[in-house]
């Protein structure tokens, strides 16, 4: 058809532009109808392809539609089997419960029992000994009833847990040591509570795997220990609680660490303390230095010396003339004296004043700082708020402990002063008596002659 629409416009314009020959006329027409019949040729085809898909489509839309008649049937089949099924399970499940009774309410106390006793057995050092026996009690986190085997393996675990309890087994593990190196070693295990290396090291079981504890008992609990492992012992410390006991060890701070707790304040009442102490260390040995030579100078009243308070009040007495010059003389040496008797002693009592106060300013920075953590972070965590409260604790701790044996040393120095002052102050007036007793005697003799 197009090729015939093209010939009859290409006739068309030869017509209307030049004359056409009779010859060309013949030979335009034969091209028309050769083009009109290659055209209808191809119609024909084209009519019989699109017939051809027709019948494909037609006969595919039978097989959709048979396809879809079978998937419906079956679907209806499998809606009757699924609710005969749904009515064969009631009817079994109302059968079992009618059959089982009261077998509910035991499997659901064995299920209980099973949860308590994985938890007991997970942290028991029994299982390091036996480290998959808590696979047997898998079945207490499942809804479905346990069988038989696993209630036979409930009844071996409770029997085995109360026969391990009184044993005292050896068998060898991996330990744990507090460095993180792994090592298989010999373990002596005393019932559930406390489990001991070859060498007398405290075993710690952490649920998993055993560990030495970093901070072990006394010398003598770890020798006895070694030697009770070794069999030369027949006693050995047992931890009743299953270990806690030993494992808190490791948590309790030693000396250095309870001193670092009081922070700055408290190296302040330390550094006071020392001090202290040295100064009544230093008065006690001159004050007994002291005694020493006033009792050499008791045992030489005749013979006054310089190297000693008493021979210096004695020798101020003796250069007195008179009475009067005599007491004044004795009251300017024993003056003289006092202040080197009780040197030292207001430093060593404002010390044991000052320690305390410093221990309770130290108690309210701490406190200070356990509420700015409450503020910061709540009361959730009491791990926030332990450093103000060891810090308020032991900086009263600490001042007390400089405070009370400064008290104790300043009251000694100063009793044994005082009791030197009252014996210079006896010999002073021993003087005075016997310069006075001179003077009587001088005037009985003049008023006599």
């Amino acid at each position: 058809m197009r090729n015939l629409l093209k010939s009859i416009l290409v006739a068309l314009s030869c017509t209307l532009t030049v004359p056409v020959h009779a010859n060309e006329l013949q030979q335009l027409l034969q091209q028309i109808r050769t083009d009109v019949n290659e055209d209808r040729v191809r119609d024909a085809e084209r009519l019989d392809e699109f017939r051809g898909d027709h019948a494909r489509q037609q006969m595919l839309l039978q097989q959709a539609k048979a396809r879809l008649a079978a998937a419906e049937n079956e679907q209806e089949t499998l809606k009757a089997s699924f609710q005969a099924n749904e009515d064969a399970l009631t009817e079994q499940g109302e059968a079992l419960r009618a059959r089982s009774g009261q077998l509910g309410e035991v499997f659901g106390v064995v299920k209980q029992q099973a949860q308590e006793l994985r938890g007991l057995v997970t942290d028991s050092m029994i299982t390091a000994q036996y480290p998959q026996r808590s696979e047997l009690l898998a079945f207490a986190e499942r809804k479905r009833i346990p069988t038989l085997a696993e209630l036979e393996g409930l009844w071996f675990l409770l029997q085995q847990e109360m026969t391990a309890t009184g044993e005292v087994a050896r068998f060898n593990a991996p330990v744990i040591t507090p460095d993180g190196k792994r090592l298989d070693a010999d373990i002596l295990r005393i019932g559930p509570f406390t489990a001991i290396d070859a060498d007398g090291q405290y075993l710690n079981y952490t649920g998993t795997v055993l560990q030495q504890l970093p901070v072990q008992p006394a010398g003598s609990v770890t020798s006895q220990a070694r030697g009770f492992v070794r069999g030369d012992g027949n006693a050995v410390v047992v931890d009743p609680s299953r270990g806690n006991l030993l494992a808190l060890l490791a948590q309790t701070p030693n000396l250095t660490e309870r001193i670092a707790q009081g922070g700055l304040v408290g190296y302040i009442i330390l550094s006071l303390g020392g001090i202290g102490l040295l100064v009544a260390l230093w008065k006690l040995i001159t004050t007994v230095a002291i005694e020493l030579s006033v009792r050499n100078q008791l045992r030489q009243p005749q013979q006054a010396q310089s190297n000693n308070p008493l021979g210096r009040v004695m020798r101020a007495g003796e250069a007195g003339r008179t009475t009067d010059e005599t007491e004044l003389r004795v009251d300017e040496a024993l003056l003289k004296e006092a202040p080197l008797l009780e040197r030292g002693l207001t430093l060593l009592k404002l010390v044991a004043a000052v320690a305390p106060l410093l221990g309770l300013l130290g108690t309210v920075t701490g406190m200070i700082g356990t509420f700015q953590s409450i503020t910061l972070f709540g009361t959730g965590d009491p791990k926030l708020m332990a450093g103000g409260i060891s810090q308020a604790l032991m900086t009263t701790v600490l001042g007390l402990c400089v405070a009370i044996p400064l008290l104790f040393c300043h009251s000694l120095l100063a009793a044994r002063s005082r009791r030197l002052l009252q014996l210079l102050q006896q010999k002073g007036l021993a003087l005075l008596a016997a310069q006075r007793e001179r003077q009587s005697d001088a005037e009985e003799s003049r008023h006599a002659a």
